[in-house]
């Protein structure tokens, strides 16, 4: 998964084929009736119900905000994390979001763009992947094909289009090495 190439045209036109579409629409009337009025903690297994008829692959205690932002939940697979209120998740391609991993309010995880050097301009898209124990800060930015390390922090407003090491801190516009990343039980 790690090496993805572009989508070539064929697989453009899968990702946003005529059943695809109709499958978005339907997820779209769904995600305003019955996933997003129902805020708050008490509801969370419900949006996780719901998350799951539309694809999405949901283990143990996860923790999605009634206002998250999901394009296809079928591109989508979260294991025993959170993504707080008004994170979008852009998955035209796959996100997985790893074990006790948080995604903070705003952030936009975002698995596709265009080639910019085709007059076409055609969609590209690669997965993301979140591991354990990530935390994403508030108003952070992960572009197409990110791997996001196991225990990394991508710091407040943070724009990431590289891959981000295993237990490392990183920050700015574009994102950079602040410091390795050190849990004490202090």
């Amino acid at each position: 998964m790690d090496k993805v190439v572009p989508v070539e045209i064929g697989q453009y036109k899968n990702k946003l084929s005529f059943s695809n579409k109709i499958g978005r629409l339907i997820w779209r009337i769904a995600y305003y009736t019955i996933f997003r009025p129902f805020i708050g903690d008490l509801f969370k297994e419900w949006r996780n119900l719901v998350l799951r008829i539309f694809g999405a692959k949901i283990k143990g205690d996860v923790k999605v905000f009634a206002s998250v932002k999901i394009w296809a939940p079928w591109n989508l697979e979260i294991d025993s994390a959170c993504i707080s209120y008004n994170t979008i998740l852009y998955n035209v391609d796959k996100i997985y979001i790893g074990k006790s991993s948080v995604i903070s309010h705003n952030a936009h995880i975002c698995t596709a763009s265009h080639d910019i050097h085709r007059k076409s301009h055609q969609l590209k898209t690669k997965p993301i992947i979140i591991k354990d124990k990530v935390w994403v800060a508030v108003d952070s930015f992960i572009g197409p094909g990110v791997t996001v390390g196991q225990g990394a922090v991508v710091g407040a407003r943070a724009v990431v289009f590289k891959d981000v090491s295993d237990w490392t801190v990183v920050g700015g516009n574009p994102a950079k090495f602040i410091k390795k990343r050190v849990i004490t039980d202090a």
